[in-house]
């Protein structure tokens, strides 16, 4: 694969800077992660993912990467890769889901998965990785590269 016609120099390590969330009255809003990780309400698995960062390689793989659980020992580690679930990315971080991308037309896109159908029109599970606020959008979060 050739990246360099791409508009965004993708590949590389891609931090959350933020995320967009929805309220209980369904208003959608972003808030940055060092927000999030002060907010006594948010739960410690929710603020373990936004720690986390994307990683897309140039072989055309997307890993989500985050940090450990605090207190895991080798043991429930060496449980967890296993079971095939997740993978070690360096020490101190697990990769929990892969994704395929790729550069086609001259946009970066993701397979997200989706399946189905939309007023019987078949869905694409290729979705646009587009740029934003110095970074790019990708899911629900807001990233800025490392």
């Amino acid at each position: 694969m050739d990246f360099r016609t791409m508009a965004i120099d993708i590949v590389g390590s891609w931090r959350i800077k933020e995320v967009q969330l929805m309220d209980s009255d369904l208003n959608v809003s972003w808030r940055t992660v060092d927000d999030i990780l002060a907010d006594d309400s948010v739960e410690e698995s929710d603020k373990r993912i936004y720690r986390g960062r994307a990683i897309f390689k140039d072989n055309g793989e997307l890993c989500m990467a985050c940090p450990l659980p605090d207190g895991v020992t080798k043991a429930d580690i060496a449980e967890e890769l296993e079971s095939g679930e997740v993978e070690m990315c360096g020490e101190s971080e697990i990769i929990y889901e892969k994704f395929p991308w790729k550069e086609e037309g001259g946009k970066i896109l993701f397979d997200s998965g989706a399946e189905g159908e939309v007023l019987g029109v078949k869905v694409s599970p290729w979705v646009e990785i587009t740029e934003c606020d110095g970074g790019i959008c990708l899911f629900m979060y807001k990233l800025v590269k490392e």
